[in-house]
């Protein structure tokens, strides 16, 4: 690959506490490539020491992390504004114990033409890490976020918990130059995917509110846990989430593979290599194309209460080529022949999945032949409902005013809160 000299952007070290005033809390989403020119930025920083940080961070090198964190001391970074052509939050190799809430991360235009196969920055990339809480914050055009090798302790309470953030245009499109996008190639990109994460307790996805629009963003699933799991005793848990649309990059006429979840992600050879032990529960899943809810390989994985609704029409009124099936659970590898692909199901599921170019009116609900039996060999998924059809997109605009509710009822906050006065 051809790359031009250029002089490096270096950081700042940062040690102990950094405090910086400025700092603008955020209640409207801004397109993803546009900084927020309100806002004072400083520089791309590397935390080398513990503490609590505030402030405004800025990378324009597609190479050099707004934010690196370099110490195995718990870091919290709160009321902060974090932007960057590359990746936004960084670490790896470090053991980094790391809290970010209340913050709003943009991901900026990469200005790179398709040589360089860069696409817009994660918001989190951790590897060989203890400890990770992502709470209540912004992000804008991102490509979400990676967890890889943790190392943490769980009996000190070290897990990896996303609770309550707000997510725009998860996008792994590669920047072709003067601010256009591919729309044939692309990175595998997520709102969260765990790689690699085995045997891990009180691991928690819940309550985000993701919501991807066709033609400005290009997700694979929302939430992949690739060959990943928690534990027997405690199984991964991802609940209450709100998820709305995910697309090819040109979804009138492209295939895809991606779509809202999928739990059993990457095939394995052994038990203990495999997906396992993880619930999805009382999520939404929305105007989705290919899959709402997928479990392609792994063991011990439930899904349960989830509300999918897909009407197979795009914002402009045409049809997405993409539209698959609302839940299944499929032993795509063959792992069942390995001994890795068992005890899987789905029940008391409400799903009304549309797929015009069948035919109108016509629906694609469920596929299970590799769901778990019982004793008796009669399937263990049972309950499952299809809306009355056919589904619109109006049952899907009704289903976001639905998740407004349920947030209000349940007395929480999703994305930032205002940074106190100081």
């Amino acid at each position: 690959m051809r790359r031009h000299k250029k002089k490096r952007i270096l950081p700042s070290m940062i040690k102990g506490v950094l405090l910086v005033a400025a700092f603008t809390s955020v209640e409207d989403v801004a397109d993803a490539q546009t900084s927020n020119q309100t806002i004072k930025f400083s520089g791309p920083i590397t935390i080398t020491k513990g503490g609590t940080y505030r402030g405004n961070w800025r990378s324009l090198s597609q190479r050099v992390p707004a934010v690196t964190i370099a110490t195995s001391q718990p870091v919290i970074i709160e009321y902060s504004n974090i932007e960057g052509r590359g990746t936004l939050i960084y670490s790896a190799f470090k053991q980094a114990d790391v809290t970010v809430r209340n913050s709003r991360a943009v991901a900026l235009y990469p200005n790179r033409t398709i040589g360089w196969y860069a696409f817009p920055g994660r918001f989190i990339h951790f590897e060989e890490f203890h400890n990770a809480r992502i709470e209540n914050n912004e992000l804008v055009g991102t490509s979400g976020m990676y967890f890889r090798g943790f190392l943490g302790n769980p009996a000190k309470g070290q897990t990896i918990k996303v609770l309550r953030n707000r997510a725009r245009n998860i996008d792994g499109r590669y920047s072709i130059g003067n601010g256009q996008w591919s729309k044939d190639q692309h990175r595998l990109v997520q709102f969260v995917q765990f790689n690699g994460i085995r045997g891990l307790p009180n691991a928690e996805i819940a309550w985000n509110e993701i919501i991807n629009e066709p033609g400005k963003s290009r997700v694979e699933e929302n939430i992949s846990m690739y060959v990943s799991g928690g534990t027997a005793k405690s199984p991964i848990l991802i609940h209450d989430n709100y998820i709305q649309g995910a697309f090819a990059a040109r979804p009138e006429t492209m295939t895809y593979s991606g779509g809202g979840m999928n739990l059993g992600d990457g095939s394995s050879k052994t038990v203990a290599g495999a997906a396992a032990f993880i619930r999805a529960y009382n999520n939404q899943i929305i105007g989705t194309t290919n899959i709402g809810i997928a479990v392609s390989a792994g063991h011990d994985i439930e899904v349960y209460n989830n509300r999918i609704v897909s009407s197979g029409y795009l914002p402009s009124g045409r049809t997405a080529h993409a539209q698959n099936v609302g839940i299944y659970i499929w032993d795509m590898p063959g792992d069942t022949k390995r001994g890795t692909f068992f005890n899987n199901v789905a029940r008391n599921n409400l799903v009304g999945y549309g797929t015009p170019l069948r035919g109108r009116g016509t629906q694609n609900p469920y596929w299970l032949p590799n769901c778990a039996r019982d004793a008796r060999g009669a399937s263990r998924c049972v309950a499952n409902a299809t809306m009355k059809g056919p589904i619109t997109m109006t049952m899907e605009r009704q289903e976001f005013d639905r998740w407004q509710a349920k947030v209000k009822a349940a007395g929480l906050r999703v994305g930032p809160s205002a940074a106190p006065k100081r």
